[in-house]
């Protein structure tokens, strides 16, 4: 009897696992899965035996070289960073933006050219709502791409917005998405199954650089524990040696030592090899040291587009990337690689076929120094 590779499956193996990372890729696509309250709920019982549930997963089987190469053609990737074709620092030049994103305006900036050249219909982002609970939402315009600015660092079933739609056929969206989601994402681009109902051409990827998630219920527990009542009105992390979570209330600013946190991280952060969301078309991150610009990596041609796009409109101010912000990035890159393959170790997913990479790939990891700070 062939295995099962439905609900029942993506129940018994990464739901009733802890290995959920609360993407949304496989919520609100059919009555059975949806996204409640900082979790994925199943709602009926589901005996199809082959699903999308299951195949969108970014924990489920993965073949990573056939998805890159989908994705990038038959390129060589690279180990540290995966497919780069440009490294630049970037900031929004619309103070506006600046004031309401979280480090350089860049992401919100992005999407905005994109809806307003028409490039795209709609865009799916991720809003954060009340007691920091966070969900996906499809925006189709300027003022809803600000509303969506800033980070929450809880993980957010961003992509239950894109199965929700609703959509009519043809139309073309974005997606900004942590690693995860990206993944997610690949999954779908690669699916050639026939859809029941219309589905939106995915044009632009924006990947979110990431090390990890908080899951929404002991964290928001801890910050009430530590602020009480008071509405907390944004949250952002200080880059190291510092590490401090600053929350901004109404009553001022609260410094929280990010070792305090960690007890609230994802489990299932600690398999994901992927830090700068390396299956996109365009990555975004902090610059470390940099206050106010953000890193860009350049994938794709679709990357490179909107890119020149975004100069020859006067959107954002770039420059080079020197080498020592490039070197800490792949060294930061390639530690987060290391502590996932220690942890894909014990799993055995590299041993069952569960997870299947290029020839080399462990070896190359193993090489150099362990240690650092996540």
């Amino acid at each position: 009897m062939d295995q099962n590779r439905g609900l029942k499956a993506l129940e018994s193996l990464v739901l009733g696992q802890g290995l959920c990372t609360m993407c949304g890729a496989c919520a609100h696509m059919c009555p059975y899965l949806v996204a409640f309250n900082g979790r994925i709920v199943k709602l009926h019982d589901c005996d199809l035996a082959q699903g999308r549930c299951y195949a969108y997963c970014p924990r489920t089987e993965l073949d990573l070289p056939a998805l890159q190469r989908e994705r990038f053609g038959s390129v060589q990737v690279p180990l540290e960073l995966g497919v780069v074709r440009a490294m630049l620092m970037a900031r929004a030049r619309d103070p506006q933006l600046r004031e309401r994103a979280q480090t350089a305006g860049v992401v919100s900036a992005l999407v905005a050219l994109a809806l307003e050249e028409k490039l795209v219909d709609a865009a799916i982002l991720t809003q954060r709502g009340r007691d920091l609970l966070p969900s996906g939402r499809k925006v189709t315009s300027r003022e809803e791409v600000l509303q969506c600015a800033g980070s929450s660092y809880v993980a957010s079933p961003t992509l239950a917005a894109l199965n929700r739609g609703p959509w009519t056929a043809g139309e073309r969206v974005a997606v900004v998405g942590l690693p995860c989601q990206v993944l997610a994402l690949a999954k779908i681009r690669a699916d050639l199954r026939d859809r029941t109902r219309p589905a939106p051409e995915l044009v632009m990827t924006i990947g979110l650089f990431c090390t990890w998630a908080l899951s929404h219920a002991p964290f928001l527990a801890f910050l009430r524990g530590r602020l009480g009542s008071e509405p907390i009105l944004g949250m952002d992390i200080s880059p190291p040696p510092e590490r401090i979570l600053r929350v901004r209330t109404r009553q001022g600013t609260r410094d929280i030592p990010v070792d305090e946190i960690r007890g609230f991280i994802q489990p299932t952060c600690s398999l994901c090899a992927d830090m700068t969301s390396e299956l996109a078309d365009v990555s975004v991150g902090t610059v470390e040291g940099e206050p106010g610009w953000n890193t860009l990596i350049l994938r794709t041609q679709a990357g490179e587009s909107l890119l020149e796009r975004a100069k020859d409109k006067g959107i954002l101010e770039v420059k080079e990337m020197d080498q020592e912000h490039a070197a800490n990035l792949a060294q930061a890159s390639m530690l987060k690689k290391r502590r996932a393959l220690a942890r894909l170790r014990e799993t055995g997913a590299l041993d069952n076929g569960h997870l299947v990479v290029e020839p080399g790939w462990v070896e190359r990891l193993i090489q150099g120094n362990e240690g650092g700070e996540l």
